[in-house]
């Protein structure tokens, strides 16, 4: 038997015992070594799933997954190119017959074994997965940070070598890009944020960023201005999750031509946003929507990526409820860059 934390998708969670299953044709059993914790977790937890399935209740969340091949199909080892044993990092989309879904988000606990989110000690690899050799030589809890640098890696394409990037949100999407911003050539990275968040703009000043402002202390249209002598930024990252008012501030904060992804997901409606910002002052707007998990893991294995730094904190299953307070920002006195939890 295995345990695993199961959402209910009203607020409610409760541990469960499951039985490990044999690996499908083409598939695998991962002993799951950490998982790291996501906003999108919080939504899960409140019964709101942001893909394009639509997410499965009861279920196991968690979907930024670490863990070694316990079981493999030949088939599937050959494919993947990994054997039993293999620390992998696990792409969170699995491409099956009905369409493709997301570890963590889109399977019911009642379906099949259930083993199908990282806040488990085992995880059922399907036919249709993809997983990617990670190094062993650093503990599984920091290198989850793979998941949230495989969007950053995407959302900084953009960037070219001599850049000024601004990141709103020093989240731990936001650190992330600080990595991803760095290793595309960018010059300087300035990262904004609000007042609660100064432990991690200290810590966004530690992974790389050049300059760092809280917009509640200083205006930061006329503190980017300040450092870029005028010019304003040649890409905005709005990375926060949250209130929409970043989208706002990214079109104040770019120069004339440049360009804004929109990434964090907001929880209302944007107000206020003039369309015409974008024809008068040739702003081009992306979507903050990839994943290059190989990229991202390339980075890491290549020792490219601060994990310690990035990991902040993590905990043992039986601490469950910690890790979630922590990540909901709901214990007193801490914060935390990014949390993650530890399954064996």
């Amino acid at each position: 038997m295995t345990r695993a934390i199961v959402f209910n998708g009203d607020e409610t969670w409760e541990l469960r015992d499951l039985p490990v299953p044999d690996p499908q044709p083409g598939g695998a059993v991962l002993r799951v070594e950490a998982t790291g914790l996501c906003h999108s977790d919080i939504d899960h937890f409140r019964g709101h799933v942001h893909t394009s399935w639509g997410g499965e209740f009861p279920s196991i969340a968690g979907h930024e997954i670490v863990g070694r091949i316990e079981k493999i199909d030949p088939a599937a080892a050959e494919k993947w190119g990994v054997d039993e044993g293999d620390r992998v990092a696990v792409w969170d989309i699995v491409f099956t017959p009905q369409g493709h879904r997301i570890y963590g988000h889109d399977f019911s606990v009642d379906e099949g074994s259930g083993l199908y989110g990282g806040f488990a000690e085992h995880l059922e690899l399907l036919p249709g997965s993809m997983v990617y050799k990670l190094r062993d030589d650093v503990p599984a809890d920091q290198l989850t940070v793979f998941e949230p640098l495989s969007c950053a890696v995407t959302w900084v394409a953009p960037v070219k070598s001599g850049d000024v990037v601004v990141i709103e949100g020093p989240g731990h999407m936001g650190m992330a890009t600080i990595v991803a911003a760095k290793a595309a050539g960018a010059a300087s990275v300035i990262v904004t944020g609000t007042a609660r968040d100064r432990f991690r703009l200290d810590c966004a000043r530690r992974i790389g960023a050049d300059h760092t402002i809280d917009v509640e202390a200083a205006d930061p249209v006329g503190r980017v201005r300040e450092i870029t002598g005028g010019q304003m930024a040649d890409v905005v990252i709005d990375a926060a999750a949250g209130n929409p008012v970043t989208v706002n501030l990214a079109m104040d904060l770019v120069r004339k031509g440049g360009h804004v992804v929109i990434a964090g997901m907001k929880d209302r409606p944007l107000e206020g946003f003039h369309s015409d910002w974008i024809p008068t002052r040739r702003i081009t707007l992306h979507p903050g929507a990839g994943l290059d998990a190989a990229g991202a893991v390339a980075l890491i294995n290549a020792g490219k990526v601060p994990t310690a730094e990035l990991l902040g904190d993590s905990f043992p299953l039986e601490k469950f409820e910690d890790a979630f307070a922590l990540l909901t920002r709901s214990t007193p006195g801490r914060d935390s860059v990014r949390v993650a939890l530890r399954l064996s």
